[in-house]
Order: structure tokens, then C-alpha cells, then sequence
């Protein structure tokens, strides 16, 4: 075949690009000013966009009598079944279920044709491949595991050596090209997937194939490309994002580890050596250099490659850029009244793929849908950086550098690139039941953070990750320093992170005792008096799952903060063991070897840092606490925090945080003048009735003085009012605060008796005139048996007892935590609601508290 014939078939096959759709191009919508909306807005305008698109696609299929081929693609293409799998996947991976009627009657179309090209045999095998997934029903191997043999079969060698792949067209195409060989590699990484046995020479052969194909770039030796077929004279970027992605997938399925673990110690030989390492860094380097939308010779599906590369990658910035955020911006421009994208710019096309509605709309939403995928964990970036030479102002790349002052591929953050993907892969079987979970490198360093606005914005993003991690070799260089030091930027971050509900975890990369000890001067820099200690053998995280115990790692160590555990430490090594599969265990309750135990660690720790929720969508941004800096005036609503134990260890009461979130959270959604700071003051204060607002939040039995119930009881009895809860706790102890709690109003009130608080009380009215919504909460509350608590929140009618005088309700007692929540604490042993149904049932009563 000629060059130029290449150039019409690829033009031809790109158009369909993956699946050749049917309708006519829309006019496009006006363009929307660039930073027009925050973060806040644009994950629901996502959300709605994806929904829309859904619709097009359904809508489509049935003019097309259940799929979505088109008379030229299926009959003169050749290319029968292309845009019904591209459709298929994007419908699926839009959270459509595997047996919604279009998406059954697509997969029934698919399950009888045998497709002849490239592009629609990778296309079929992920569309099948990801139905299996979703329906757990392995009919479709056979079919899956036949396709696998024909890339086999049609793969180009010479002289022994893999060339890639070709649509092909007719027999002996010894022509093949890079955008053929992606898909090539995607149908057998999701034929390997569904179970489909690859050979490991195969992988290593991919592997050879684009280290080999790989361009050496004449402007900066950082940096190298790929083309689309070596006939051509010009970098390409979107076969650059296809040659580093292919590095990627053939090191996930060639699956073998290179760093010759000692599986009794953890600790590797070849700590962070990859064979791929410069291939990949400079095929990043290139992508990061040039990254641009509209770079690729198809527009949508220059979109598709990118979303794969920074999901496979990790990285939330591809160069400088924060690629998902980004390209949401510029794809909810291009979305038309009815649903489908259309590329426009200045009258000219981007690419054949632009007069294809269904291919166009299916690539957005593959990009929008499965880059919103909750993060689950974030790998935190650490180290210095140097500036490199390619890029452009705010875009310049920069280059990793180890305090050795080396350039470097292998940073010492980064010394295991598997750990998280592996972690999050367990964490999805054992604890969410398989739901779709991501994880991502997050490099603070790669941004401008001058200004608090913009470090509070930050830490807000990084709050859709309910888990950070850290681990490495070597000290933490912004660690370093004088502890009367200011903390650095990173530090604010976690400081942050940490008070506003994340949750840490770190591990020293083989036992390095410079990053434990670094790791340590940390935490006591983050919150100054607090150490680290041995984890008890009663704590939550040893009952989360079976299969792991106190016994098992006895160094791990945790940091306590309020009412919740916020960071889990090991000083011994544990990401040799997550970064191999080999030690992911196939029961999680029985695992053999201390790399099967290191996996259920991490799925406990997992589990009680999420309370096994899932995370928020990516984009979701939680709106900080804000910081106050100025005095108190006498005119800002105040609460008070009781401690009623008065021996040392009540200096601090249970969610010592919560009322500072609350009173945020007031100011923020009630618009209520309020100091975020509260007194904390023990029952006989004479300073009581200074207070009209008095919380109690316990563990410990509730214990009060004659004098210290007269105390309370006085205040209440002039205007005061008196919210109680019950703190997280296991269930015998929860049952004795509540006992002791109810003895004690027994005492203070003898002629009252604590009642449920019905729902047409002005307590609810208030509220719902503000904005807020107490008639349902999200709770998790007693199991069936009695013996702790239920697997997961559920929605119920909120749950709230009282004392009530002259009409006014003077007390009011949830019997399931809500102090622990609005501070963050997410355990799944926890008797309690989320921190939102808490932050709105806490609100309510502060509200009617102030009613006259």
C-alpha cells in the first residue's frame, strides 16, 4: 500500500475512529468565557453533561434499530461494529447499567459479528470486556480470548522483531502505525483483564517495540516522541501519548517486578529501577512540553489519549497542566443542545472523527466519565525541582532533582510506581465491591501557592482524596528545618488536610530510617506536642477485616487528633510487597505470607480512613473552614464545649474541632455572625451562663456533681439550651455512655423524662427556613444482632431526643455520634451520621437555640 493510501485509510478508519457513528453534526453552542465557573460548579456541570450525552447516545440507537453503524463505515469501511463498541464503552463507563435495554441490545449486536480490522476488534474486546466486568457473567471469554489469538496472529515482525499492527487491509499489510498498535495493545490488556491468558514474551516484545520506536528529540535530550508511522517526517503528539501509554500498559501486563524484593525483610535490591524509566520520563517530558487540546489531527480523539495517559500515569498534572479539570472546561463548550459534542474553531474541522456525531459524543464522554473517577488514594510528591528547558511561561516543565543534585527518573517519592494502583485495585474488591476507583500523584510543587486563597483552594481539591501517602528513601527536605520555623507550603497543606477530615498514611520505603525519622519530625511540626504511638491491639483498625492482626506488625504506629485516628505509620518496609501482585491475596480473610498480610493491612487501613464510603467525584471541592485572624467581637455567636471529667486527660475533649467546623459551617450556610474559637469550660464554671449554646461530647460515663448539675440545670432553666452526643465508640461502651447520660438528666430533671423530639417541632422549622434539612440524615446505626455496627450508612428519619420546659426544648440528645463527624472521623465502627447529616443536625439546634 502506498504512503498516501495509508494516509486515506487512516483518515478514513480515525474518522470512525473507533467506531463510526451515524447523525449529522449540530451547530455548535457558544463559547463560554474561560474560568467562568469554580470547581464547585463544574463537577455538577459535568455530571449533567455526561447525563446529556447518555441521552444522544440512547437516542441514537434507537434510530439506528439498537446499535449505532452507519451504511458507509459498516459496508465500504469495513468497519461493522466500531461505533457500537466505542458507544458501548462510553455508555458503560457513564454508570449505565449492563442490562439497561440499549446497552443489552449493543452488546447482543456485537456478540454476532466477527470483526476484520484492528480498531473494532480492540473496540468489541474492551466494550465485551467491560460488560464483563460490570456483570460478573464470563460468557463472553470464548469470544474474548479468540480475539486475543487474531492480534497475535496479525501482529508485524521483521527480522523477528514486533513492527506493530495495521487495520490490515487485505493479506501480507507489512505497513503498520501507531494508532492501529494502541488499540491493538488495549484489546489485549482488556482481553488480559477479563482472564484471557497473554504470554509474557508478547509484553516484553510491546515493551522492546516502543523503546525501540521511540524518537530522540533534537530541541532537549529530556525528551522523545513518537510518530505515527515512520514514513513520516514530524513528531505527533497524540502517538507520543500513545507510545507512553503503551509503556504503561505493557508494563501493567507483563506484571513482573524488576526490584528483586526479599519477601521476608521487604526491602528491595533495586529499589525504583524500571527498564522503562528514560522512555517514559522523556515520552512524558514531550507530552508535558507540547500539551495542547487541539494538538492531534483528531480532536476528541486527542481527548481519549490524554485521559488514558494521566489515568494510567496517576498524575493529576500532565506537564504543568491539570489535564482533567482542564479539558472539562474546554469539552462542556463544545456540547450541543441536544447532548452530542461538535468540534468548531474559526471555521475549520479537527480531524475526520469531526463529522461523526456518535464518535465524537462517545470520546467526550470516555474522557469526562472515566476521568471522574473517585480518587481513593494520593500519592504525595516530595523533593526539589529544577526548571527544565522546554515549554512556555506559566507550562515550562520541571525536572526532577534528588538532594544529591542528580537528575533523576526514580525520585525518592516515587521509588515504587505500582504501590497505589495496586492498593486501590485490592480496595476496590475487598471493601467497594468492585466499584470504579482511581488513584493519582499530587504535586503540589507544579503550582502557584502564593497566597492562602490559593493553598486553601488546594487543599480543598485534595480533600476528594480521603487518603494521602507518603513514602520514600531519604529525609523529607521540607522537613529539615528549625522547628520554630514557619511551616512550608507543603506542610500547610497537610496541616490542613489533616484538620479538615484527610487522613495520612505513610510507610518508610525499605525500612529507610532517614524518611521514618523525617516522617516523624513531621507530625510533631503539624501539631506541636503530638507523637506517634504503637498502635493498641483494641484498636479499630485490627477489627475492620479478619486476616491481619496487632501481632502481625507490631511497629506500626498512629496519631491520635480529637476523637479519630488520623495517620497510620509503618517504619517497617510494606511497598515492596504493594507494589507486586503476586503478594495480592485472593482471599483477603486468609492470607498466607507477610506480603498477603501487608495487602490486608492496607484494606483495614483503608476501610477505617473511608468508613468504607466512597470518595466524591473528582473536581468535588470541599469548602475549608474559614481561618480567623481577627479578634472576637461581642456581637459573634459563641458556643461552649462542656468538659465534665476533670482529671488531666480532659484537657482536651472528645472533637475538640467540631465546634469550630460548625460554627464555619453556620457562618457559611445560615449566614449567622459567628467566632469560630469556643470556650471550653467544666460544669461548675461560674462563666456558664455566659452561654447560651453548650455541647457535650463523650466516651467516657457521663459523671456530674450535685454542684455541677445544678450548675447546668440553672442555665438552662434562663434561656439555655443543651446539645449531647454520643462519641464514636464500640458498642458496649456507647451503650454505657448512653445509660449514664440518661441517669444524669434523671438527676437533674426528676420530673422530665428524655422524649423523642417529633418532626413538626419548631426545631425542624427553623432549620428548613435557613436552607438546612434535617427530616433525613444519612446514620449508621446498631447491626440486627446487637453487637455492633451496621456496614454502612443508611438513610433514616433523624433520630433526636429532649427535655422540654415552659415549651422550649432545653435539652436535646442524639444517642449516634455527630461531634466525631463534623470533625472528620469516618470509622466504620462508628454509631454515628456523616459529617454532612451532622453538620445540618447540629446546625438546626444551634439555630433554635438562639429563638426567644
Amino acid at each position: 500500500m502506498t504512503r498516501s493510501l495509508l494516509a486515506v485509510g487512516f483518515a478514513l478508519c480515525v474518522g470512525l475512529l473507533l467506531a463510526f457513528p451515524t447523525s449529522t453534526v449540530a451547530q455548535p453552542a457558544p463559547a463560554q468565557p474561560r474560568g467562568a465557573n469554580s470547581d464547585v460548579e463544574l463537577v455538577d456541570k459535568v455530571k449533567k453533561s455526561i447525563d446529556s450525552g447518555v441521552a444522544f447516545l440512547k437516542a441514537e440507537a434507537a434510530k439506528g434499530s439498537g446499535n449505532w453503524e452507519t451504511l458507509v463505515l459498516k459496508n465500504f469501511a469495513d468497519m461493522d461494529g466500531g461505533a457500537t463498541s466505542l458507544a458501548i464503552l462510553a455508555l458503560l463507563n457513564s454508570g449505565v447499567k449492563v442490562d439497561d435495554p440499549t446497552v443489552k441490545g449493543g452488546l447482543d449486536y456485537l456478540r454476532k459479528i466477527t470483526p476484520t480490522k484492528t480498531y473494532v476488534v480492540a473496540l468489541q474486546t474492551m466494550a465485551l470486556a467491560e460488560a464483563q466486568l460490570a456483570s460478573r457473567d464470563k460468557k463472553d471469554l470464548p469470544k474474548l480470548a479468540r480475539n486475543a489469538e487474531w492480534f497475535k496472529e496479525t501482529a508485524i515482525r521483521s527480522k523477528g522483531k514486533l513492527q506493530g499492527w495495521s487495520y490490515p487491509i487485505g493479506s501480507g499489510s507489512a505497513n503498520s502505525d501507531n494508532s492501529n498498535s494502541q488499540y491493538a495493545l488495549l484489546g489485549l490488556y482488556a482481553a488480559k483483564t477479563a482472564g484471557v491468558k497473554i504470554e509474557d514474551q508478547l509484553w516484553k516484545e510491546i515493551q522492546e517495540f516502543y523503546a525501540r520506536t521511540q524518537y530522540p528529540d533534537k530541541l532537549n535530550e529530556k525528551s522523545g516522541y513518537w510518530k505515527y508511522t515512520t514514513f513520516e517526517r514530524d513528531p505527533s503528539f497524540t502517538m507520543t501519548v500513545a507510545g507512553a501509554c503503551g509503556l504503561l500498559i505493557a508494563s501493567m501486563g507483563l506484571d513482573q517486578s524488576e526490584q528483586q524484593l526479599d519477601a521476608v525483610t521487604g526491602i528491595a535490591a533495586k529499589c525504583g529501577i524500571y527498564s522503562d524509566n528514560t522512555e517514559l520520563a522523556k515520552g512524558l517530558f514531550y507530552v508535558g512540553a507540547n500539551f495542547n487540546f487541539e494538538e492531534g489531527k483528531s480532536y476528541f480523539y486527542n481527548y481519549y489519549g490524554i485521559e488514558r495517559l494521566g489515568r494510567l500515569s496517576g498524575q493529576r498534572f500532565i506537564g504543568r497542566m491539570d489535564w482533567y479539570r482542564a479539558g472539562c472546561v474546554e469539552l462542556l463548550k463544545l456540547q450541543q443542545p441536544d447532548g452530542s459534542f461538535a468540534y468548531s474553531a474559526a471555521g475549520a474541522r479537527k480531524g475526520i472523527d469531526s463529522n461523526y456525531s456518535v464518535i465524537m459524543t462517545s470520546f467526550a464522554l470516555l474522557y469526562l466519565s472515566k476521568g471522574r473517577t473517585p480518587v481513593l488514594v494520593s500519592k504525595f510528591a516530595w523533593g526539589n525541582y529544577i526548571r527544565g528547558e522546554v515549554g512556555k511561561g506559566d507550562q515550562a516543565i520541571l525536572t526532577e532533582r534528588n538532594p544529591d543534585g542528580a537528575i533523576t527518573g526514580v525520585p525518592n517519592w516515587n521509588r515504587k510506581h505500582n504501590d497505589c494502583r495496586n492498593l486501590v485495585e485490592f480496595a476496590q474488591r475487598e471493601i467497594f465491591d468492585g466499584a470504579p476507583l482511581s488513584w493519582q500523584v499530587y504535586d503540589m510543587r507544579l503550582q502557584n501557592l502564593s497566597t492562602q486563597a490559593k493553598i486553601d483552594s488546594e487543599v480543598g481539591l485534595l480533600l476528594q482524596s480521603p487518603v494521602v501517602y507518603l513514602n520514600g528513601h531519604g529525609p523529607i527536605p521540607f522537613v529539615t528545618r528549625p522547628t520554630d520555623q514557619a511551616l512550608d507550603v507543603a506542610e500547610q497543606i497537610l496541616k490542613r488536610y489533616v484538620e479538615e477530615g484527610g487522613f495520612l498514611v505513610a510507610e518508610a520505603c525499605c525500612g529507610d530510617k532517614e524518611f521514618a525519622a523525617s516522617f516523624e519530625k513531621l507530625v510533631g511540626r503539624l501539631f506541636p506536642g503530638s507523637t506517634l504511638k504503637r498502635v493498641p491491639p483494641e484498636h479499630a483498625i485490627w477489627q475492620m477485616f479478619p486476616g491481619v492482626g496487632p501481632g502481625d506488625f507490631p511497629d506500626l504506629m498512629y496519631l491520635d487528633r480529637g476523637c479519630r485516628t488520623v495517620a497510620i505509620f509503618s517504619p517497617s518496609p510494606l511497598a515492596g510487597y504493594w507494589e507486586e501482585r503476586r503478594f495480592m491475596p485472593a482471599d483477603g480473610r486468609d492470607p498466607k505470607n507477610r506480603g498477603e498480610k501487608a495487602f490486608c493491612l492496607a484494606r483495614n487501613i483503608l476501610a477505617y480512613a473511608t468508613g468504607m464510603e466512597l470518595p466524591k467525584p473528582k473536581l468535588t471541592q470541599t469548602k475549608l473552614v474559614a481561618l480567623e485572624n481577627t479578634g472576637i467581637a461581642r456581637s459573634k455567636f459563641r458556643a461552649l464545649q462542656l468538659r465534665y471529667i476533670s482529671d488531666a486527660s480532659a484537657q482536651q475533649p472528645p472533637a475538640s474541632d467540631a465546634l469550630r467546623n460548625l460554627m464555619s459551617y453556620l457562618g457559611q450556610h445560615a449566614k449567622l455572625d459567628v467566632a469560630l474559637t469556643s470556650e471550653v469550660l467544666a460544669p461548675s464554671d461560674d462563666k456558664l451562663t455566659k452561654f447560651k449554646f453548650m455541647y457535650l461530647h463523650g466516651r467516657k460515663p457521663v459523671q456530674f456533681t450535685p454542684d455541677e448539675l445544678d450548675n447546668v440545670k440553672a442555665n438552662l432553666q434562663t434561656g439555655g439550651l443543651l446539645l449531647v452526643d454520643a462519641a464514636c465508640n464500640d458498642i458496649k461502651q456507647w451503650r454505657v455512655f448512653d445509660q449514664s447520660f440518661r441517669e444524669a438528666m434523671a438527676k437533674m430533671f426528676p420530673d422530665q423524662k428524655l422524649v423523642t423530639i417529633p418532626a413538626n417541632e419548631p426545631l425542624f422549622r427553623i432549620a428548613a427556613q435557613a436552607g438546612i434539612d434535617i427530616g433525613s440524615v444519612k446514620c449508621r446505626r446498631e447491626n440486627a444482632e446487637g453487637t455492633g455496627a451496621e456496614k454502612e450508612l443508611r438513610t433514616y428519619p433523624v433520630a433526636l431526643e429532649g427535655i422540654k420546659i415552659d415549651g422550649r426544648w432545653v435539652v436535646v440528645y442524639s444517642k449516634y455520634d455527630i461531634g466525631c463527624a463534623i470533625e472528620g472521623h469516618k470509622s466504620a465502627d462508628c454509631l454515628g451520621h456523616d459529617k454532612e447529616s451532622a453538620l445540618r443536625i447540629a446546625s438546626a439546634v444551634v439555630l433554635y437555640s438562639l429563638r426567644r
